[in-house]
């Protein structure tokens, strides 16, 4: 009866035992290093993009707008901290025979940029041409130009925040159509802001990209003096790979 006793009080802390071990915590994995929000890689971006929107300028003291479309190509070449940006664009406003709503001069214009800093925070400085197109007349500016963007990621989504503005300067090219003596030379000034949300597909190496696009320029030159504004939603998308 003892031996009895004592083989079952063993049997039931052996099974005490087991029971305690299968249900204790398992010790915890290490913890995965969380990404950082900004962009850690280098990225190569190339894709198109067109703008939904109106024209206005002022002729003769008298402000007249137009609807239309720019299309545009842009490629990205970037490392976390410096990089490449290549852009050109061309856009007609207007409709073609309307004496309400005439055909506007042919936005063609291209410019290469060089990108300082990380994405998050950026300084650029570039060059390029703008050039008002028409039947009549083409007026060209060589355009120099800085600003600033920022680039950001939300979490894991996908999904990254884009804003960027610059200025842009055009020294007058007049001088060689003999102006007046005592004329002087004048700067032609712009300024460019861009604000957009970027999503890259899960799995693929492609883009979305929804936003708005406004540019002010006021061309300037020896005898005249030309406001315009080109503003609209800008969308598109392309190819991408690394960027996070």
């Amino acid at each position: 009866m003892r031996r009895l006793f004592l083989c079952t009080a063993l049997l039931a802390t052996a099974t005490q035992i087991a029971a305690q071990a299968a249900t204790a915590p398992a010790t915890p994995a290490p913890a995965a290093k969380a990404k950082s929000g900004g962009a850690s890689k280098a990225e190569f971006r190339v894709g198109g993009f067109m703008v939904n929107g109106e024209r206005s300028y002022d002729f003769a003291k008298s402000v007249k707008t137009a609807t239309g479309q720019i299309r545009g190509l842009e490629v990205l070449l970037r490392a976390p901290a410096v990089g490449l940006y290549f852009r050109s664009l061309s856009g007609t406003f207007g409709t073609k025979g309307s004496t309400t709503n005439g055909l506007q001069p042919q936005i063609i214009s291209a410019d290469a940029r060089i990108l300082l800093f990380q994405p998050v925070f950026t300084l650029f400085g570039g060059a390029g041409k703008r050039c008002l197109c028409s039947d009549l007349a083409n007026k060209v500016y060589d355009v120099v130009m800085g600003g600033i963007s920022s680039t950001v990621n939300i979490g894991g989504s996908g999904l990254r925040t884009h804003i960027s503005g610059a200025f842009l300067i055009a020294p007058d090219n007049s001088k060689s159509t003999n102006p007046s003596p005592g004329s002087k030379l004048q700067t032609s000034t712009g300024l460019e802001g861009e604000a957009a949300i970027f999503y890259r597909l899960p799995r693929l190496p492609l883009f979305l990209t929804v936003g708005y696009r406004t540019e002010v320029f006021t061309g300037k030159s020896a005898t005249s003096t030309s406001p315009e504004e080109v503003r609209g939603v800008r969308i598109g998308g392309g190819i991408q790979f690394g960027g996070h």
